[in-house]
């Protein structure tokens, strides 16, 4: 029986990345023009965590829950001209307050090591505004983080940081007749008078993923959350909307760049079978949802479990898209032609790394090139496009690993490559080797995956950067592999994608020149070969051309020379490539 509970709960979730990030982009970022401004883009994912959240608590209790996402907030604006994003902040939510919306509880939600500013930022902004409300935080941030929070002054504004998965561990907070004095005594929440008395926090997790009622969506505006890039990066679907779901939680690998585990655990647990489908079903009734973007973190678990999903998607007649939680191993012929089945037409592949010995000692994972190889193999026998997760610049990783990476990658025909620099996330098994071993400069806790932070006696911080933006050229102009194969459209597409971002980018304008040169449309070759060898030419191009050791041609009639010159090179230096 649901019982009345005069109590208002406001959820907020902070902008993922770093102020610097979103108004200064980094070269390899997807942007977007607001009045003359180059912004970096923000993903609009439903925040999963309050969703569920808020559907437990009111299961037990009727409750006003209201969410405001700044992600969505931000990206909303036609300008963004504040300071900070928590000058913005208190602006939007003083308006909240005049609206006589007094919360008793407001948390805030952070999962992303770049958002970890943005999150102490929010918090002393929500605690100015409603000084009385109950303040708390929850997600990776303040689970792996608690110590440094603490020690930053943090707890001058948080009444208290939940450790894990908050569902049980909220429900205790707002049941209780004073939540400062159940924090003060639950094994889940941590407050600086505990900490004084060396407390170590515990999970208290739902073993059945059921009791979590259908996600409270309705909490959102679905509106601006149609504005989220991720979908537009997913050329297999025009849809503008996706709905998030995640069907399961935990994950028993032991990858030395993920935290996960941290929140979830190691110990899978499932929603049951006939409960998927119900909240599909709902997805589609209530929201008439066209596209699933799955969240596990190990999807690919049990595969019978896997093939019913699919099964269900493919009578749907439903879109999906899984952005992780696929492991390789996993992706046998059946499956894929499963995946193929449900309308799955893009797959995120979680490659890792083009080393052997990186990917077993550095990473942790059960991986081999061979499995990754067939896979991509398989995947373009299907007519699934392919994403290829790659991670360069962990502790243990040296210049030659590095540079058997780079060639080995070759071989690998995925259709498009998203490389990043590794990242010690707070909680994850790199983070605590170089913070042992002093390898992090910077900011550890706003680290971004686009930019290097780890500095080893075997590299630098500046070399992975640097060579992460060279594979990123590599893998996807000049040895991109549609390209190398004959299959032109699927090439041209993802250049003039790159180009619709960054009309300057010179590879992207180079390797359209070769599509349009092999098809003799030599006025439009010589249109793009043009941009390249005008405005483009600078010092930082130069570097980079001079790394690959290319150079632009001159003429209209040498650019398939140079790129298939370039190729059987590549071939001779490494005999078994397969493209």
């Amino acid at each position: 029986m649901i019982r009345e509970l005069k109590k208002k709960i406001l959820f907020l979730v902070p902008v993922h990345i770093s102020y610097d990030s979103y108004t200064s982009p980094p070269k390899n970022a997807r942007t977007v023009t607001k009045n003359g401004r180059t912004l970096n883009t923000l993903a609009t994912d439903l925040p999963l965590g309050p969703l569920s959240i808020s559907a437990y608590l009111k299961k037990h209790y009727e409750l006003d829950v209201r969410l405001v996402d700044f992600n969505v907030e931000v990206s909303a604006l036609d300008d963004f001209s504040y300071p900070s994003f928590a000058v913005f902040a208190k602006e939007y939510l003083a308006k909240i307050r005049e609206m006589d919306f007094e919360p008793d509880i407001v948390g805030i939600s952070s999962l992303f090591s770049p958002s970890y500013q943005n999150f102490i930022e929010l918090g002393a902004v929500a605690k100015a505004i409603w000084p009385d409300t109950f303040l708390v935080g929850g997600g990776n941030i303040p689970t792996n983080a608690y110590q440094h929070i603490n020690q930053t002054g943090g707890f001058g504004f948080f009444d208290a940081l939940c450790f894990g998965e908050g569902e049980k561990p909220m429900l205790g907070l707002i049941s209780a007749e004073s939540p400062a004095t159940y924090a003060s005594q639950s094994d889940s929440w941590i407050t600086a008078k505990k900490l004084e008395d060396f407390f170590v926090p515990k999970h208290d997790f739902l073993v059945d993923l059921d009791e979590i009622p259908f996600y409270d969506y309705a909490l959102c505006d679905h509106g601006k959350h149609s504005l989220n890039p991720v979908m537009t990066s997913y050329a297999a679907h025009s849809d503008s909307m996706g709905y998030h779901i995640m069907t399961s939680r935990g994950c028993p690998f032991h990858c030395t760049f993920c935290a996960s585990h941290q929140v979830h655990g190691r110990k899978m647990r499932y929603h049951s079978i006939d409960r998927v489908f119900s909240d599909i079903n709902r997805l589609v009734d209530q929201y008439a949802a066209k596209t699933l973007i799955f969240q596990d973190d190990h999807f690919m678990a049990d595969k019978t479990r896997v093939l019913r999903i699919l099964e269900f998607i493919e009578q749907k007649k439903l879109n999906a898209i899984f952005q992780n939680g696929l492991t390789l191993y996993s992706l046998d012929f059946e499956t894929l032609s499963a995946f193929k089945r449900a309308g799955v037409n893009q797959l995120v592949l979680p490659i890792e790394s083009g080393s052997e010995k990186v990917l077993k000692h550095q990473m942790k994972k059960p991986l081999k090139m061979s499995i990754s190889r067939q896979v991509t193999n398989d995947c373009r026998k299907l007519g699934i496009y392919t994403n290829a997760n790659i991670l360069i610049g962990l502790p243990g990783e040296t210049h030659q690993d590095i540079e058997s990476a780079r060639l080995n990658l070759r071989n690998i025909p995925a259709n498009w490559y998203h490389v990043v620099c590794a990242s010690p996330v707070v909680g994850s098994e790199i983070h605590k080797i170089s913070s042992e071993n002093g390898y992090i400069s910077g900011d550890v806790l706003g680290a971004d995956y686009r930019l290097a932070v780890i500095n080893t006696p075997d590299f630098s911080a500046d070399y992975i950067q640097d060579m992460q933006y060279l594979f990123n050229l590599e893998l996807n102009f000049l040895y991109n592999s549609d390209l190398r194969l004959g299959n032109l459209a699927t090439a041209e597409s993802g250049f003039r994608n790159v180009l619709n971002l960054r009309p300057d980018h010179l590879m992207a304008n180079l390797c359209l020149a070769y599509v349009h040169a092999k098809r003799e449309e030599f006025s439009k070759a010589a249109e793009c070969l043009n941009k390249c060898l005008g405005d483009n030419s600078s010092d930082s191009w130069d570097k980079y051309l001079a790394l690959m050791d290319f150079s632009i041609p001159t003429d209209v009639n040498d650019i398939i020379g140079s790129f298939e010159h370039k190729w059987a090179q590549s071939h001779e230096e490494n005999p078994t490539h397969r493209c």
